[in-house]
């Protein structure tokens, strides 16, 4: 059985609160409950799975929201300042990812322990065998850096794969980011690197030079972080009413994020983010409004219209039935049959339109999305092999669903349209 986990987003600490403990002993909970779950089979007998592999698909450490790059050192430049300032955010998130990753690798190296069956094929109560476990860490946007800095050896020594793509039968998963037209740079700062080191990292530096605002901002950036880029107007303004509740200076505040818009705007035109300066405009427009939905759409739509990006070949039907899952996307839900499964975050905006651009074969943007992930879990997924989990096939269901009954959801639950 394949469990693919992403976008933990671990910080190095300095503007952005980490993620609830929480989050990580449900996740270990909920792998458990699925591994049995997979024993059932198809003909309603029971037998213990052979095997577990655990992916986390990308942005398992944030590197680029950081209070360490807003000096003059950018994550995108190249040079030994550069590689020494990357070492020092990943040796900071990796002390924070230590806890929730040792969990796993603990899992790893004890299996996970499922019920024995008997010759009629059913668990037998008090009688306990092991699962071996593999563990994998594949890089994605936000941890770039980490296959080509220390993260290998740093992985090796806890027994932990690390690369790009993780292929199985039938089956592949990476991190997609691609998918994302905010990620289209060449040789220049993405806009979706702009946006999270020229204005949210600056932003929370802001914030936490500010008595009494430190800690508020430091959930705010993390709540910032932990969505669309777009979306953050919309989840600012969220905070800032519970803010304004709580008797905090949400006014400050409101003011600090204009600046660090225009501050952002100027940077953004320096460094030749986007296709041209329409793009950047728009963006800048959209981060102004805050809560105003029609400022919003109309920002949208601008940005949209100029980006494009396609689906990596992975994604594409030209693979056939394969199932592939991508952890940066998020999931657009379409009734067509897909064979992707996206784990990015949901989104907040009402612009729900999809994006489709002109006839590019296997081309879809990722922009426009519909909510499937919750903030009491981390977004994950079981893959059943064979027949585990009485399926047949690839199949696939979300593991915050693990006790939900099977009946009446399709073999193959389309999700995201690679038209």
């Amino acid at each position: 059985m394949l469990v693919v986990t992403a976008n933990w987003a671990i910080p190095d600490g300095s503007v952005a609160a980490l993620p609830r403990a929480a989050l990580h002993a449900r996740l270990i909970d909920d792998i458990r409950r699925t591994a049995v779950r997979a024993g059932m089979r198809h003909d309603g007998r029971y037998r213990p799975i052979e095997r577990l592999v655990v992916v986390l698909a990308g942005d398992t450490i944030d590197g680029l929201v950081s209070g360490r790059w807003t000096g003059d050192v950018r994550p995108w430049e190249r040079g030994r300042r550069v590689t020494a300032r990357h070492e020092e955010v990943f040796r900071a998130a990796a002390r924070h990812a230590g806890r929730p990753l040792a969990a796993l690798t603990r899992l790893a190296r004890r299996g996970v322990v499922v019920p024995a069956t008997d010759r009629r094929g059913r668990p037998v109560v008090g009688a306990r065998i092991v699962v071996p476990v593999h563990l994998v860490i594949l890089a994605g946007d936000r941890d770039a850096a980490f296959e080509r800095l220390h993260g290998r050896a740093w992985s090796e020594r806890r027994g932990i794969g690390i690369g790009s793509v993780w292929n199985g039968e039938g089956f592949a998963v990476t991190h997609g980011a691609a998918c994302d037209p905010l990620t289209a740079g060449g040789d220049r700062p993405t806009l979706l690197e702009s946006l999270a080191v020229d204005l949210l990292a600056r932003f929370g530096a802001t914030l936490a030079e500010r008595a009494g605002v430190a800690d508020a901002g430091r959930r705010i950036v993390r709540n910032l972080a932990d969505g669309q880029p777009f979306d953050m107007p919309l989840r600012l303004s969220a905070a800032l009413r519970a803010i304004t509740q709580e008797g905090s200076d949400a006014d400050w505040i409101t003011a600090a994020w204009h600046r660090s818009v225009d501050r952002w705007d100027r940077a953004a035109r320096r460094a030749g983010c986007g296709n041209g300066h329409d793009e950047v405009a728009a963006i800048a427009s959209w981060m102004h409004a805050l809560g105003d939905g029609a400022a919003t759409r109309t920002a949208a739509r601008t940005v949209v219209a100029a980006l494009a990006a396609s689906l990596p070949a992975a994604a594409s039907r030209q693979r056939g039935h394969r199932l592939t899952v991508l952890g940066h996307p998020a999931t657009s839900i379409d009734t067509a049959g897909g064979h992707v499964v996206c784990l990015g975050a949901p989104s907040m905006r009402p612009c729900a339109e999809r994006a489709v651009h002109g006839p590019v074969t296997g081309g879809v943007s990722c922009i426009e999305t519909a909510p499937v992930v919750w903030p009491t879990r981390f977004p994950a997924v079981a893959i059943p092999e064979a027949d585990e989990g009485g399926g047949h096939g690839a199949a696939w269901w979300p593991l915050w669903d693990v006790d939900a009954p099977r009946a009446g959801r399709s073999e193959r639950e389309p999700i995201l349209e690679a038209a």
